[in-house]
């Protein structure tokens, strides 16, 4: 009986939460990208909480243009950013850095409705790779 109440729960819990497309892990922070029906959430360890294992998340529609924006940000070898509206509420501002002879990539958002942000730990571009599911 146990073990039936075990399956049940955590059935629902991935279907509840949807598929995860990709996870990264740096440190005490980690990433993960997840898929719920029509929608991707990127869902994050906000590196400035104060809050251990504070997670926050954006939503965008399009797993592919958000990729392709990201990867194609590693192409410029100076720091700068790029920053996207996801939705009518959600900015994101996607911002490079060279850190030690690498570029790696912070993604900061905010929510105008909720009043929220947040940050997320520095991804290189085989992390975020990874993260898409373009790695195995």
């Amino acid at each position: 009986m146990q073990i039936k109440m075990t399956l049940f729960l955590v059935f629902m819990t991935a279907s509840t939460f949807g598929q995860e497309i990709g996870h990264v892990k740096n440190g005490k922070h980690s990433v993960k990208l997840l898929k719920s029906e029509n929608l991707f959430s990127w869902v994050y360890s906000d590196v400035n909480s104060r809050t251990k294992h504070m997670e926050k998340s954006f939503n965008f529609p399009n797993k592919e243009t958000i990729y392709n924006i990201i990867i194609e940000g590693f192409e410029n070898m100076n720091n700068h950013q790029i920053i996207v509206q996801t939705d009518q509420d959600t900015i994101v501002k996607f911002e490079y850095k060279k850190i030690k002879g690498e570029m790696l990539l912070n993604i900061n958002h905010s929510n105008i409705n909720s009043k929220t942000a947040g940050t997320s730990t520095s991804l290189s571009r085989e992390q975020l790779a990874v993260l898409f599911g373009k790695q195995a």
